[in-house]
C-alpha cells in the first residue's frame, strides 16, 4: 500500500515538473528584439549628444573614421567599432515609448545617432544590470557595455597613432641631425658611417608607428624643440616637443591636441639613429 502511494506522489511530482517546464518555457524561448535594422558595414555617420557638452560627430572616410566635430582628427578605429556594436544588439526585454519618465528616457542625457536612427540611453535596472535603451517606438534593456561604450570626452575617440597609415615619413629636421630619404635610401647629416639602412629604417619605424598612451587637449606652453617632418605626400608638419618629462608630450602643426606618450618613448624617438642604446636625446 505504501508502495503506491510513494508511486503515485512521484507520478504527481513528476506531472507537476513537466506542467511547470511547459509554463517557463515560452518565456526562455521568446524570441529576442533587434534594436536596428542597420549593417554595421551601412554607417556612414555617428554622432553623441551629452547633456552640457558640444555634440561629437564622426564620418566614415573610405575605409577610417574621422572625427569632424568639435575638431578635426583621425578617429580611433577601435572605438568607433565600438560604438557600431550596438546596431547588432538584441534584447528579450521591450516596452512602449510611453511614460519614459520612469525609464529617465523623458530627456536621455546621452544621445547616439548613427545614420538616422537615434539611440537614448536612460536608466540603469538595479535587479538584471541592464540600461534602458529608447530607440525608434520601444524601449529596450541592454548589457551596460553598450553604454560604457560611449566617450566622456572628445579626445577619447582620436586615434592614438602619431601618423596616419597613408602618412609616411620621408625626411626628419631636428635641431642637431637631419635624416632624409634620397634615391631609395636614408642620409643622415652630419654623416654617420656606423649605421647601416636597418639602423635607419628601425628609427625611422619607430616614428611611423608611434601611439601615444593617451590624446588631449593642446595648451600654450613654448615648445622645448621642432622636429620638421616631409611626408610622402610632398606635405610638411612641425612637430612640437612641449615636454619630456615624466611623460613626452608631442603636438602636431596641424592638430588642435597633444600626443601623450610614456617617459622611455622619449628616448627612442629624440635620439637620434644609433646601433645602440648609447644615443642620448637631441636637445633644443
Amino acid at each position: 500500500m505504501k508502495h503506491r502511494i510513494w508511486l503515485n506522489l512521484a507520478l504527481l511530482a513528476a506531472v507537476a515538473a513537466l506542467a511547470l517546464f511547459a509554463y517557463l518555457k515560452p518565456f526562455r524561448d521568446e524570441p529576442e528584439h533587434k534594436l536596428s535594422t542597420i549593417k554595421v558595414a551601412e554607417a556612414t555617420n555617428i554622432k553623441i549628444e551629452m547633456s552640457g557638452a558640444a555634440p561629437i560627430a564622426l564620418e566614415r572616410a573610405s575605409s577610417e573614421w574621422r572625427l569632424v566635430s568639435p575638431f578635426a582628427a583621425r578617429a580611433d578605429g577601435f572605438q568607433a567599432r565600438r560604438l557600431l556594436e550596438i546596431l547588432d544588439a538584441t534584447s528579450k526585454d521591450r516596452f512602449p515609448a510611453a511614460g519614459l519618465a520612469r525609464f529617465d528616457l523623458n530627456e536621455p542625457r546621452t544621445r547616439l545617432t548613427i545614420n538616422q536612427q537615434s539611440f537614448g540611453f536612460g536608466a540603469v535596472n538595479p535587479v538584471g544590470r541592464e540600461q534602458y535603451v529608447l530607440t525608434q517606438d520601444g524601449v529596450y534593456l541592454v548589457p551596460l557595455r553598450y553604454g560604457e561604450a560611449l566617450p566622456k570626452n572628445p579626445w577619447q575617440l582620436v586615434s592614438r597613432e602619431l601618423f596616419g597609415a597613408d602618412e609616411a615619413p620621408v625626411a626628419f629636421g631636428f635641431s642637431a641631425f637631419s635624416l632624409a630619404q634620397q634615391d631609395g635610401k636614408w642620409v643622415m647629416s652630419p654623416a654617420a658611417a656606423d649605421l647601416s639602412q636597418d639602423d635607419f629604417n628601425r628609427w625611422v619605424d619607430e616614428w611611423r608607428l608611434a601611439s601615444a598612451a593617451t590624446v588631449r587637449a593642446a595648451d600654450n606652453r613654448k615648445p622645448l624643440a621642432t622636429i620638421k617632418v616631409k611626408l610622402k605626400n610632398g606635405s610638411e608638419i612641425a612637430l612640437a616637443v612641449l615636454q619630456r618629462e615624466p611623460d613626452l608630450l608631442l603636438a602636431r602643426s596641424d592638430q588642435a591636441f597633444v600626443h601623450q606618450f610614456a617617459a622611455d618613448a622619449a628616448k627612442r624617438l629624440l635620439a637620434p639613429p644609433a646601433t645602440g642604446s648609447s644615443a642620448t636625446p637631441d636637445k633644443p
